[in-house]
């Protein structure tokens, strides 16, 4: 059975893997964790399997960190992070037989429109951090198909100072982050860079993979006409995967808010849907790499995010206000009963809240797998005091006699 051009394509970073036929070298991989390494950047652009939620191999062109020792390709791109002014030194090789591009849409110059990548080429271009915030980089040629088959990332830039992402925050945005931890609605601490997240969302038609393996070329027109996605994913992975991988699933306490860093590759708009606190939207980058920064501050537990954009949340980590009684009790003696629940097998503690997608289809896999698409969710660990939440009874518990 034929798997690759070459002698083997190897596995990419997204999560548990395994043999495929015998003939592809697997490498067991924990759950996805983007690197990042400083301001100095080293990408090939390389092919690799990735495993699906349903355990089969796909095909796919991916980005290659050549910083890493383990030589992995990872899918999304590894994560290119730097503070506003940073010079950013980039290589990206091509080991493909096609040429293909590199883009950061939104950053001035060169890299801002996009260069190609002969085969066998490596070129190396030198850019300044732009403003602070969430940039998708991509190979933008033949669009969308090779962005759709793997090759694509985020970046993320900090600002040089203050308390928001943003090198110019709005009026509103500004004053949003000046109340974490300060106003009577947001107890607790500012937000710190650190308590982030990023949520790359995509999809996979496996047919226009294996022509991508097989050397067709790939028409954008047909590309975009007969895609059906099969797979929807969140950095990589769907189901079960995404919604245990704690370096996608925000995590914290009570007072302890997060940024989630929303960034579509696929080809769908995607209209995420997050449970237990409403999220602020703060700012929306478009495909050409335009960012709105909001000047009225929505909150929101639904909002679309457009094809090719970013889209950044503030999850406030407030108390869940469906938690009823006393808002002065804490929650561990709130729902101290629920709390140590184990049932089916799963403790009730700590406290998690899922996000899955108003796009009904979105949620399913290979046709109809569900609930193993795009979801993941969010967990509170412990109490605004800094107690953490009582741990589950080990032993099972609240069966029906139980409840009732």
């Amino acid at each position: 059975m034929k798997v690759s051009r070459r002698e083997f394509v190897r596995y990419a970073a997204v999560g548990v893997v395994g043999m495929a036929g015998g003939l592809v070298l697997g490498r067991y991989v924990p759950g996805l964790r983007m690197t990042t390494y400083g301001t100095r950047h080293r990408l090939a652009i390389t092919e690799a399997l990735v495993e699906m939620v349903d355990r089969k191999p796909v095909y796919h062109w991916a980005f290659e960190d050549l910083n890493n020792p383990q030589h992995l390709p990872q899918i999304p791109g590894p994560l290119i992070e730097a503070v506003e002014g940073d010079e950013i030194a980039l290589s990206v090789a091509n080991t493909l037989p096609d040429s293909h591009g590199f883009r950061i849409p939104g950053v001035p110059g060169e890299i801002g429109v996009g260069i190609v990548v002969a085969p066998g080429e490596t070129k190396t271009i030198e850019f300044d951090a732009p403003a602070g915030g969430s940039y998708i980089y991509m190979d933008h040629l033949n669009a969308p198909v090779n962005r759709v088959l793997g090759l694509h990332g985020p970046m993320v830039v900090l600002p040089k100072s203050g308390n928001t992402p943003y090198s110019n925050p709005t009026p509103n945005v500004q004053r949003l982050f000046d109340d974490l931890g300060t106003a009577e609605h947001f107890p607790g601490e500012p937000w710190k860079s650190e308590r982030s997240r990023i949520w790359v969302f995509s999809t996979v038609d496996p047919r226009f993979n294996a022509m991508a393996e097989r050397g067709e070329t790939i028409d954008p027109v047909r590309f975009t006409d007969e895609y059906v996605p099969r797979y929807f994913t969140i950095n990589g992975e769907s189901g079960a995967f995404s919604s245990h991988n704690h370096h996608t699933t925000p995590e914290g306490r009570v007072g302890q808010p997060h940024i989630i860093r929303i960034m579509n590759t696929g080809v769908n708009a995607d209209s995420p849907h997050i449970h237990g606190n409403h999220v602020y939207l703060l700012a929306r980058r478009n495909a050409e790499g335009v960012l709105c920064i909001q000047e009225n501050v929505i909150l929101v537990d639904t909002f679309t995010d457009e094809v090719a954009q970013c889209m950044d949340w503030l999850l406030p980590f407030i108390r869940p206000p469906d938690i009823p009684g006393d808002e002065r009790v804490p929650l561990r003696e709130q729902v101290k009963t629920e709390l140590s629940l184990t049932l089916g097998g799963v403790g009730q503690s700590p406290l998690m809240y899922p996000m899955h997608g108003h796009n009904e289809q979105s949620q399913s896999a290979a046709g109809g797998n569900y609930p193993q698409g795009m979801v993941t969710g969010w967990i509170i660990t412990g109490d605004l005091d800094g107690v953490d939440l009582p741990p589950s009874n080990s032993e099972e518990k609240g069966g029906p006699a139980e409840r009732h």
